[in-house]
């Protein structure tokens, strides 16, 4: 059985589709404007930014999701940078004058982070002794220091996709003694996979932003940094991949692909775990974490329920999963338990 605990899909459609509305739909229209009533439209686009947007994100994510009300300001402070971008130079003024207002909050998170780093750095060394995992440890050591609010973990996830992305040369912390690993993207091809998709997303990255400067400067350059970190969090993940494989130490069970999601359990909490074939179909609720679709090859049930961490989404608690093991017949070993073939 699997519990979400993420939002309806109808709110995430929802404001997904107000934000690309503003984002798109909004200089367009300026764009197309005739100059009696340029001002008014301006002004009308810049209050549903600043005010409209934030008042749906809280009714439709925040307050659905129980987040704390704080939450807001960040948002609204990200609404200030969009904004700015895509607003003529008159609403310009207008939006420097309003973020005034939210540089010292901002610049009292700063420091108030600034001087929790010791305390970061101190709990993310104590949390590598334990079965090593980067964005885990990452987010954790943040939360604790610095709380558990949304601009928090996504801060730590931010951080955990640059890590990957751009210092992805750097080693990641060793594996306990006697840890035994075992590779989740060999088998399916992923590596070749990941080499195509990155040479056409590139080249559809530049044409695309050479399409968009023909109607907006603005737009072509929000969309191109979009499509950038979009980049960048698949070398993350691809990096994640190849550098953070399943881990069975003693008693205890690390499985993860990539950045994308990560669980710890133990062994004796594994009601079965066995191979599979082309022509299994993971049951109704079954977490599909295979590296692609078609490579799952190792189907395990939990006793008791499982937390699956995800890097941006929320927390999901699952029975059982799918997986791609690259050494199956090692891996149930490992376990000790017997292969069985579906």
């Amino acid at each position: 059985m699997l519990v979400r605990t993420s939002l309806p899909l109808k709110n995430v459609a929802l404001i997904t589709g107000l934000a690309l509305l503003l984002l798109f739909g909004g200089p367009y229209l300026l764009h197309h404007l005739a100059a009696p009533r340029y001002n008014a439209v301006a002004n009308g686009l810049l209050a549903d930014v600043l005010v409209t947007f934030p008042a749906a994100y809280y009714f439709l994510i925040i307050r659905p999701l129980k987040l704390r009300k704080r939450n807001i300001l960040f948002v609204v402070s990200c609404c200030l940078c969009v904004a700015y971008l895509i607003m003529p130079p008159t609403q310009q003024a207008y939006i420097l004058q309003l973020r005034k207002l939210s540089v010292a909050a901002e610049l009292g998170f700063i420091i108030y982070a600034i001087s929790k780093v010791r305390s970061i750095s101190k709990q993310y060394r104590h949390l590598q002794h334990h079965l090593p995992d980067v964005a885990n440890q990452l987010q954790h050591s943040m939360t604790k220091a610095l709380g558990n609010t949304m601009p928090v973990r996504l801060l730590a996830s931010e951080l955990t996709v640059m890590r990957f992305s751009l210092l992805y040369w750097l080693k990641t912390a060793a594996a306990p003694y006697n840890a035994i690993s075992f590779s989740t993207h060999k088998q399916s091809g992923y590596a070749s996979l990941f080499g195509v998709i990155l040479f056409v997303a590139i080249i559809e990255l530049a044409g695309f932003h050479l399409l968009l400067l023909n109607y907006s400067v603005t737009s072509a350059i929000v969309v191109t940094a979009l499509s950038i970190y979009g980049l960048m969090f698949l070398i993350a993940d691809f990096a994640a991949i190849i550098k953070s494989p399943v881990l069975v130490h003693h008693n205890n069970l690390l499985l993860r692909v990539g950045i994308r999601w990560h669980l710890f359990t133990t062994c004796d909490n594994i009601a079965s775990a066995t191979k599979i074939t082309d022509s299994f179909t993971p049951p109704k609720g079954c977490f599909k974490g295979a590296v692609t679709k078609g490579s799952i090859n190792m189907h395990i049930v939990f006793k008791q329920p499982v937390n699956i961490n995800r890097l941006y989404g929320s927390t999901l608690q699952v029975r059982e999963l799918v997986i791609s093991i690259d050494q199956a017949d090692e891996f149930l070993a490992a376990l000790s338990l017997t292969p069985i073939v579906h």
